[in-house]
């Protein structure tokens, strides 16, 4: 016996790592215990196909650790590939869902060109009926520590009839050309609430100092920070109106549309036509987004194709012997598809669940409720693309190994 042999048998460095780290073995076992116990699920569906299912379901369970380094990766693709496509979606859709909730106005003027004239807005103001017309002017602003913000700028005068941004603190009627109303989520990163001083930058690089009138919730859908049009007008390229809000009880478009007649590209558009634009704007937004995600879904998809195809590849002698024991050459490639839509439901399943809790907490955070937007058609194309990922990696590799003596 060894010396120090008193102290028991020597172990393994694997062992004496494991005993330093308890945790180690769980996470090395969790992998195929959970691997094992998802085939055992899909072995039912598995063995109605009579020798390639059967053949599908043991190999599936006899080989769970290879199968679980298998799923992993296609797992965070799906997850990962999820959460970017649907965060979008659940932003797209919270902000089409605010701009929509928060125009109280019953028509919207907006201009094809550059925006809608102050004259414009005028001459709607003096039309019988007319209660309240708000001009709205889209433009960023900064704070001195380089924050960026979406912001806007409405006429003061009778908002509460054309516009709800849903007031938490504070009041809009005091808002001002030396007032500000910023979003929840502006007032919990910076500490701010009504009465708090806030400096800014404006369009044009001017720094202002304004008072803080109102905390409200539909940042999303207008703009984190809500100025006086006049201060934002005098401070942008274009000082024109992007939309002009009208609460108009009784009065029709033909009214409103013969009043704006000599402006020409304005038109007069249902309430409805804020939310159209934003929706539209957001798209666009997205689209960046994804362009900007493409190279990191690029690299988790390499690494799943290419860990799938290394696994099908190094199993040239279980097909070998397969053959051997009177296992036909298309029996064994269907072998392969079934466990490839085996592997591929798992990970779908496990990175749809991460993805919805990702896409949950994200909600719940931005907009204060668990309401995450799932596109069917992504989703679709999602499960699709990986499955015809997993079936693409492990058909080649297995008809190059079965074409080996």
């Amino acid at each position: 016996m060894r010396r120090g042999a008193g102290h028991g048998l020597r172990h393994a460095p694997g062992d004496r790592a494991a005993r330093r780290d308890p945790h180690r073995t769980l996470r090395r076992d969790a992998g195929p215990l959970l691997a094992r116990a998802a085939f055992a699920l899909l072995g039912v569906p598995l063995r109605l196909s009579r020798v390639a299912g059967h053949l599908a379901a043991h190999n599936s369970r006899a080989q769970a650790g290879r199968l679980a380094a298998v799923v992993t990766p296609l797992t965070l693709l799906v997850a990962m590939a999820c959460t970017v496509l649907f965060t979008q979606t659940t932003l797209g859709d919270a902000a089409e869902r605010q701009a929509r909730d928060g125009v109280v106005a019953d028509w919207v003027v907006a201009a094809d060109g550059p925006g809608v004239p102050g004259e414009a807005a005028d001459r709607l103001r003096e039309l019988p009926g007319v209660a309240a017309v708000t001009e709205m002017a889209h433009t960023t602003v900064r704070t001195p520590g380089l924050d960026k913000y979406a912001a806007q700028g409405v006429t003061p005068g009778g908002l509460a009839d054309t516009l709800d941004l849903a007031v938490t603190e504070g009041s809009l009627d005091e808002l001002d050309e030396n007032g500000v109303a910023v979003s929840d989520v502006v007032a919990d990163g910076a500490g701010l609430a009504p009465g708090s001083e806030m400096k800014l930058v404006l369009g044009d690089g001017t720094p202002v100092t304004r008072t803080v009138v109102a905390v409200y919730d539909r940042g999303l859908g207008f703009g984190e920070v809500t100025l006086a049009h006049e201060l934002v007008a005098a401070h942008v390229d274009n000082p024109l109106a992007d939309a002009v809000l009208v609460a108009a009880e009784g009065v029709g478009r033909a009214e409103l549309a013969e009043a704006v007649g000599d402006f020409p590209g304005v038109a007069v558009h249902e309430a409805g036509f804020v939310a159209d634009v934003r929706a539209a704007r957001q798209q666009d937004g997205a689209e960046v987004a994804f362009l900007a995600m493409g190279l990191v879904l690029a690299f988790a998809t390499i690494a799943s194709v290419n860990t799938l195809a290394m696994s099908t590849a190094e199993r040239s002698r279980e097909f070998a012997l397969l053959r051997l024991v009177g296992t036909t050459r298309r029996q064994v490639l269907r072998m392969l598809r079934l466990e490839s839509l085996a592997v591929a439901g798992i990970a779908v399943v496990l990175g749809t669940g991460i993805s919805l809790a990702t896409l949950t907490a994200f909600s719940q955070g931005m907009m204060g409720e668990a309401a995450p937007a799932v596109s069917p058609a992504g989703y679709l194309a999602v499960v699709a693309t990986a499955t015809g990922l997993a079936l693409a990696a492990t058909a080649v590799p297995g008809r190059i190994a079965l074409g080996r003596p």
